[in-house]
C-alpha cells in the first residue's frame, strides 16, 4: 500500500494520502487551473505551456494529521469548483466538486512523487485542455479537451467509490454537505474585475 506524504510550503499543514497506487496523474492547461495557480503566486511552478498536475483520488484517501483549521476554499464562479488551498502560505492543495462527489484531485504543489513512490503510483498518463496551454507542450499526447475516455474513466471510478462509501471520512465536507471553513469568490486575472487574493 502506497502512502505519500502532503505539506503545504510552511509546514503547517501535513497529512497523507492512502493506497496513492489507486490514484490517477494527470495535468490540466485549461484557463482556471492557470488563472487560480496565478491567484495563489504558483503561476512560475506550473508545467511548461502553464499545465498543473493533478493527483485524482477519493476523499477516503485522504489524512491531514495538523493543520486542518489552515484549510481554505476558493471559486472562480458561482457554479465551479471547490478550490482548497493552505491559508497560512497559500499553497494550492486539493479541487473537489462537491460532498457527494467522491472526486479530490490533490495539487503536486503539496506533494512530491519520486523514486519508490514513482514506481508504485505511476508516471502522469492524461495531459488534457491543450487548447488553452500558453505554448505548446512538449509532450505529443495532449488532448485539445477533456477526452471522453478519461471523463467516464473518472466517471465510473466515482461511481463505484461512491458505492463503497469513499466519499467519507471528507476533510473538506461536513455531513450536511457543507464545505469546512470560509468559501471565498475571487475573479480569474483579467476578468474585468478587481484581480485580488484570497484573504482569510
Amino acid at each position: 500500500m502506497a502512502r505519500l506524504a502532503i505539506q503545504c510550503a510552511c509546514g503547517q499543514i501535513t497529512g497523507e494520502i492512502i493506497d496513492a497506487q489507486q490514484s490517477q496523474r494527470c495535468v490540466c492547461f485549461c484557463q482556471d487551473c492557470q488563472a487560480y495557480a496565478q491567484i495563489l503566486g504558483y503561476h512560475t511552478e506550473l508545467h511548461p505551456g502553464g499545465g498543473t498536475e493533478i493527483l485524482q483520488i477519493t476523499p477516503a484517501q485522504l489524512r491531514i494529521y495538523r493543520g486542518r483549521d489552515q484549510l481554505t476554499c476558493a471559486k472562480l464562479s458561482e457554479q465551479g469548483i471547490y478550490r482548497w488551498y493552505a491559508n497560512c502560505c497559500q499553497t494550492p492543495i486539493a479541487n473537489t466538486i462537491n460532498a457527494n462527489i467522491p472526486f479530490v484531485g490533490m495539487h503536486s504543489a503539496c506533494y512530491r512523487i519520486d523514486g519508490e513512490n514513482e514506481e508504485e503510483i505511476g508516471p502522469v498518463r492524461w495531459y488534457v485542455q491543450g487548447q488553452d496551454a500558453r505554448s505548446t507542450p512538449v509532450n505529443h499526447s495532449v488532448h485539445p479537451r477533456f477526452p471522453i475516455r478519461l471523463m467516464v474513466k473518472t466517471a465510473l471510478k466515482a461511481l463505484w467509490a461512491r458505492l463503497l462509501g469513499k466519499h467519507r471520512p471528507n476533510v473538506f465536507f461536513d455531513r450536511q454537505g457543507r464545505p469546512r471553513g470560509i468559501v471565498h469568490h475571487v475573479d480569474p486575472p483579467g476578468s474585468g474585475s478587481n484581480d485580488h487574493q484570497p484573504q482569510s
